[in-house]
């Protein structure tokens, strides 16, 4: 991906907006609340905000099949079919194995997930598997798929599977690429450690990483902003 029109082009949609008159900040609830969504019938943890962001990335991506997006953390599929809606001929790889936020006697998620990519035109543009990240990102080059422009990693955010969700990707990555870390906001009510756990890994890089924006939240749910808070971060490969 050629990174820096990706990062030029999104710039208004990151720019962060906390003062305004009380009858601004009404009329502008209402209208987040109310567009915006491109999938509102699919269940998600995601603000519109965090959707578009995530769309951009994907259409930035090249249109000869070189590269590719890839999801960790993907639910009911509300990330994943934003992103890729009005995106065609883009491959996308994803993978969740459900172990939070289902079922354990009766899961379900995975059959909603498959139904809801149908219902959007999807499935044959996703490869998706039902496993931990750590056994896709360790069978990439088995499944001889495409380096990975854009990533977007929501899977586990305890400090150790997000320093894996950055470490071990690393080499998948195209020479340049762009990668979304959600749940960057730490607090009692997210208790997630996206921030060290990243920050870890890219210190230990030999490449070049740039944390590009952090997107706010003021608290986890939060539709207006980004949810429970967004990380942007360039990717450069450097010469060995």
């Amino acid at each position: 991906m050629e990174t820096s029109s990706f990062f030029e082009d999104i710039l208004p949609l990151t720019q962060v907006r906390t003062r305004f008159p009380l009858v601004k900040k009404i009329l502008r609830r209402i209208r987040v609340l109310s567009s915006g969504d491109p999938c509102p019938d699919v269940i998600g943890m995601a603000s519109p905000k965090k959707l578009q962001l995530l769309n951009k990335a994907v259409a930035f991506l090249p249109k000869d099949g070189s590269e590719c997006y890839l999801e960790v953390g993907t639910f009911q599929g509300k990330s994943l079919i934003a992103a890729l809606l009005d995106n065609p001929g883009v491959m996308a790889v994803a993978c969740d194995d459900f172990s939070l936020f289902d079922d354990p006697v009766f899961p379900k998620n995975l059959e909603i997930l498959r139904k809801n990519l149908a219902q959007y035109g999807l499935s044959e543009q996703v490869r998706f598997f039902d496993c931990d990240f750590r056994e896709l990102l360790s069978s990439w080059q088995h499944h001889q798929f495409p380096r990975v422009g854009a990533y977007f990693y929501d899977g586990a955010h305890d400090e150790q599977s997000q320093y894996l969700g950055i470490r071990l990707v690393e080499s998948l990555l195209a020479d340049q690429a762009v990668v979304i870390v959600d749940d960057w906001r730490y607090a009692d009510d997210s208790q997630s450690y996206a921030e060290a756990g990243t920050k870890r890994a890219i210190a230990q890089s030999k490449n070049k990483w740039s944390l590009e924006h952090v997107l706010p939240a003021r608290f986890n749910g939060d539709l207006e902003q980004w949810w429970n808070g967004v990380a942007v971060l360039s990717f450069r490969r450097m010469d060995n």
